[in-house]
């Protein structure tokens, strides 16, 4: 049954050339590229990890994507994550470059400041979304030009957001975003979720969790069947892996770490003067962690979200969109 769809989503399922509202998030690990086209050929949006499709699953960011395009004709999108790191930012550029030679026409941006991406992106008929964890930055990156916002939450896995989806979408509903399509990026796992979601005023949602559990992601049999296995409440915020808190699932490795960095990383990661060179030491460091975790089963540093209360089974990505798209939403113009 197909899903009917409000304002705010049509616009969603316009920019991403999707059936399903439900975006599949650029997930590390979790980029493989027959990932990525199933979410799309099934119906949904797969979005791309450039260091994950490349550094993890060992594509050529070029030919990753032409055979994500060979498995699927259906569009999906690119990430780039915005960080003050010149190595970083001309890689960003030139893996920019191979994204519109190959003609992909939407892009996730994440962290910083999307207004030059934005720019470029509009001359090639691009849309941009951005992350975004607070009303402000919200409002930042709107100003800079971005088609849409993908709203991190608190229930999300990985690296997570600091309030309710509720919450979220109540803040947005009153702050003037009211033509910009809203992504609910975090807890949702099953078709109810998407209802709930929709109902708060969210366009689509944004998944990571529920596509790792699923028989085209490229990640250890243990890590799917943990989430299939997990409850909410077995999900914990830890900053020992990136310096920010991640979102895991607790496991007897991930006690025995502990939650919280040492006070002496806490003050490193609190300077100003010492707060970027320190995060970035740790993510390169999480980086080879969650590797690790992707491909040996005896690595129990499992991300993953709340969303895992409503995770029954490993399924493929087409019967994970045909539940989603049972759901009906309600028009209103």
């Amino acid at each position: 049954m197909a899903v009917r769809a409000t304002a705010a989503t049509r616009k969603l399922l316009e920019h991403t050339g999707a059936r399903v509202p439900i975006i599949k998030g650029p997930m590390y690990p979790g980029s493989n590229p027959e990932l990525v086209a199933a979410v799309s050929e099934a119906g949904g949006f797969g979005v791309v990890q450039p260091i994950s499709l490349t550094k993890l699953y060992g594509h050529d960011f070029r030919e990753g994507l032409r055979l994500i395009k060979r498995l699927t004709s259906r569009p999906f999108g690119v990430n780039f994550t915005i960080v003050p790191n010149k190595k970083y930012m001309r890689q960003m550029e030139e893996w920019m470059d191979v994204s519109i030679d190959e003609g992909v026409k939407f892009f996730l941006t994440s962290l910083g400041k999307p207004d030059a991406i934005v720019k470029r992106a509009e001359g090639h008929g691009i849309k941009v979304y951005h992350d975004v964890h607070t009303p402000e930055v919200a409002r930042k990156a709107c100003d800079a030009g971005v088609s849409g916002l993908n709203c991190l939450n608190d229930a999300m896995g990985g690296q997570t957001g600091n309030r309710s989806a509720e919450r979220f979408a109540q803040e947005l509903s009153t702050g003037g975003f009211a033509d910009v399509p809203l992504v609910c990026a975090g807890g949702v796992g099953d078709a109810a979720g998407l209802r709930r979601a929709l109902d708060a005023g969210y366009a689509g949602a944004q998944l990571g969790t529920r596509f790792i559990a699923t028989h085209e992601c490229h990640v250890t049999a243990a890590y799917k069947q943990a989430i299939v296995t997990a409850k909410a409440d077995d999900i914990v915020w830890t900053n020992k892996l990136a310096g920010t808190n991640s979102s895991v699932i607790r496991t007897p490795q991930v006690e025995a770490g502990g939650l919280n960095v040492h006070p002496l990383v806490a003050f490193l990661l609190r300077n100003s003067f010492t707060k970027t060179l320190t995060r970035t030491l740790m993510l390169t460091r999480a980086l080879d962690v969650y590797k690790k975790a992707a491909f040996d089963p005896d690595c129990e540093i499992w991300q993953a979200g709340r969303g895992v209360e409503h995770i029954a089974a490993i399924e493929s990505c087409a019967d994970v969109i045909a539940e989603f798209e049972q759901v009906q939403v309600a028009c209103s113009e």
